[in-house]
């Protein structure tokens, strides 16, 4: 089986410090600001928190993200469409990511395949087992490859799903490879 999942233990995080910094993130992003399922942004858009957290996270790994993404899918917001997520897939425009969970169902995994030869056509099930099924940490960012197929298993898509994520071109296994303090997952 191979590893697709790392906490990055330099860097902590407290959930709840998190979504009370999410809510004072919205207000700073202005009422003006047109949200959507995947929002790329440059740091300067984020609050002084979610600043110190991300280049906390850059010295730790060691590099400089290509971009930020804000993955959200909050029906307060009227962004209720998470059931993409569902399929499996490669992400085309990076090779891993490290994900800070501010909302998320715990009960919905990320599943990883290691071969998906039998990909049905899009909107149909995944009828192949995962090899890998983890869990997001709660506790430090975590570090995910992307360039491995892989979907979340969603079971309630009306709760808030929302995180940030820096994206890299670096694969999985080369951050995995560096000097830098992970623990797989």
């Amino acid at each position: 089986m191979r590893n697709n999942l790392a906490e990055l233990l330099d860097v902590s995080i407290n959930i709840e410090s998190l979504r009370a910094a999410w809510a004072e993130q919205i207000v700073f992003a202005g009422d003006d600001y047109e949200w959507g399922k995947r929002n790329y942004v440059e740091l300067d858009f984020f609050t002084t928190y979610f600043q110190h957290l991300l280049l906390d996270i850059q010295n730790a790994v060691g590099e400089k993200p290509k971009n930020y993404i804000i993955q959200m899918h909050d029906p307060s917001n009227v962004i209720n469409d998470k059931w993409y997520l569902n399929i499996a897939h490669k992400d085309d425009d990076r090779k891993s990511c490290i994900n800070i969970p501010v909302y998320y169902n715990r009960m919905e995994p990320v599943n990883f395949y290691d071969d998906l030869t039998d990909i049905p056509d899009r909107g149909k099930p995944i009828t192949a087992i995962p090899n890998q099924i983890g869990q997001y940490s709660d506790h430090h960012p975590t570090l995910m490859n992307v360039n491995n197929y892989h979907n979340v298993r969603v079971i309630d898509e009306s709760q808030p799903r929302i995180f940030i994520q820096m994206s890299y071109d670096i694969p999985f296994d080369e951050f995995i490879a560096k000097d830098i303090n992970t623990r797989i997952l």
